[in-house]
């Protein structure tokens, strides 16, 4: 019995370590970018809160770090892109009926805007798991940006 539990503690010990980000840790989730071919431009907001500036389907995108104490220890990310676009109230609710995981709104100027949150909790995030929201992030936001394009119709009289 000893033989097998020793064995298996030895075979956990070789599994490699797999790269964690941390929304407590802002140039992980910036590494991460990179690693996945994405431009990683780390600064701070006006609060002094981290930010990232990026880009997804040739349009740029910001990483805002929330819930953060006094610029550290942010609690969950949020991903944001906005259009200069006119978007109705109502062709924003007809969007975010068919898709999951993102919102899409119109802004104070009526302009169109979409954002994706990842609630980390304090917790650490495997660069895969992070990376596959990044491939969903940029897929909603092609999406997005096809409707946004899309000639509004017309109400029929």
């Amino acid at each position: 019995m000893k033989t097998v539990v020793l064995m298996g503690l030895g075979l956990l010990a070789a599994v490699p370590a797999q790269a964690q980000v941390k929304s407590t840790d802002p140039q992980s989730i910036a590494k991460a970018l990179q690693d996945a071919g994405y431009k990683a431009e780390l600064s701070k907001d006006k609060d002094g809160d981290p930010i990232i500036r990026s880009g997804a389907q040739g349009y740029k995108f910001t990483i805002f770090f929330m819930t953060c104490e006094k610029g550290r220890n942010c609690g969950d990310i949020q991903f944001y892109a906005g259009w200069t676009n006119k978007l109705s109230p109502a062709r924003a609710n007809a969007w975010n009926q068919k898709h999951r995981f993102a919102r899409v709104y119109s802004d104070d100027q009526g302009e169109a805007a979409i954002e994706y949150d990842l609630n980390f909790e304090d917790q650490q995030m495997s660069t895969t798991l992070f990376q596959k929201n990044l491939e969903l992030w940029d897929s909603l936001v092609g999406s997005f940006v096809d409707y946004v394009n899309e000639t509004e119709e017309t109400p029929k009289k």
